[in-house]
């Protein structure tokens, strides 16, 4: 397994340094399973600037929220009977009903807490093991009804920074044939990988990832997390790996309650390190012949320019495909580690 570096420098006369020449650093990285490259410059501060959450929760309710406790029942479409006779699928806090603005034939929104603002280091274990739990038994009632799923896919938007057009906490699921462009690459470099060595990456990145212990975090339950090579995000990525899970419906209790101890740790460190807004993706396969196990990506989110309110994607991410991010993905691990060693 290759972690392939490709470092640069830049030579230029400085004017912060009375034009004296000065030489910067930066990267390429190319991603051990798929190839795809990744950079990494301007170097990030590691802490950034604190966001008026009570600014943003008056804002978002000035329109009401269909999503809190008082319009859910009221706003919310059904599945028709033959999902649920129900209408909605529920447990505990966490309710799923179709999708108005589907992304595919059977597409849902899971509305993850009562409360329409959560803060980042509030969230109970309980409310995303529910949460997960009943998207797993929307997929399982999907399953029942076509045969097959596909592929289930499970992804959050938290708050607006990752694209979140409601500020309440939910997650957008469905069920499709085509994986998309990023889960099909990874797809099919697994196969490729499975047909030269006859076993899995991901088993393997595993083991070399402890072996380095430059990115490995710590196992949580059956859960293994690292800090990816190649970050998806500006500000890093931290992924997620299901050893043994071929499908979204082979995830057990266990597992999500692994998932969900670590996924805490990461939303404490986001609170100190004024971090508020993510993303969340699940990746798995439909079978245990797409030779991926299931993995998640926690994609950390900001402003490039707080004071302009610039988005972090730019053109180099938007029009040429192309990461950048501005940690070192083992620089993360660092700050990372000491809040998965406190249980």
């Amino acid at each position: 397994m290759q972690f392939e570096r490709i470092p640069r420098v830049t030579r230029l006369l400085d004017p912060r340094k009375n034009y004296a020449e000065t030489r910067i650093e930066s990267e390429m990285r190319m991603d051990p399973l798929t190839n795809f490259s990744g950079r990494i410059a301007h170097f990030g501060s590691g802490q950034w600037p604190t966001v008026d959450l009570d600014a943003l929760n008056q804002a978002s309710l000035a329109h009401g929220c269909p999503f809190c406790p008082e319009m859910i029942t009221k706003v919310t479409p059904k599945f028709p009977e033959e999902i649920t006779p129900q209408g909605r699928f529920r447990r505990g806090e966490a309710t799923v009903f179709p999708n108005l603005s589907p992304y595919d034939a059977h597409s849902a929104v899971t509305v993850v807490t009562q409360a329409h603002l959560v803060p980042v280091d509030q969230f109970s274990a309980q409310q995303w093991e529910d949460a997960l739990a009943v998207s797993i038994d929307y997929f399982r009632a999907v399953r029942q009804y076509e045969n097959h799923i596909g592929y289930g896919l499970i992804g959050a938007n938290y708050m607006p920074m990752a694209g979140a057009s409601l500020l309440h906490p939910h997650m957008q699921i469905y069920a499709t044939d085509r994986p998309g462009n990023w889960l099909k690459g990874q797809i099919e470099a697994s196969q490729r990988y499975y047909d030269e060595h006859g076993h899995t990456f991901w088993e393997d990145l595993i083991q070399e990832e402890k072996s380095l212990q430059e990115r490995y975090l710590a196992a949580t339950g059956s859960v293994e997390w690292v800090v990816p090579f190649v970050p998806l995000s500006f500000i890093g990525d931290v992924e997620a790996i299901f050893p043994e899970r071929y499908t979204i419906l082979d995830l057990t209790p266990e597992d999500i309650a692994g998932f969900v101890q670590g996924l805490l740790h990461i939303l404490r460190f986001m609170k100190d390190t004024n971090i508020y807004s993510f993303n969340l993706a699940f990746y798995p396969g439909q079978s245990r012949e797409d030779r991926i196990w299931v993995h998640a990506r926690v994609s950390f989110r900001g402003m490039i320019s707080p004071v302009l309110h610039s988005p972090d994607v730019s053109v180099i991410r938007q029009l040429l495909d192309e990461p950048f991010t501005t940690v070192y993905p083992e620089d993360m691990a660092k700050q990372l580690k000491p809040y998965f060693a406190s249980r």
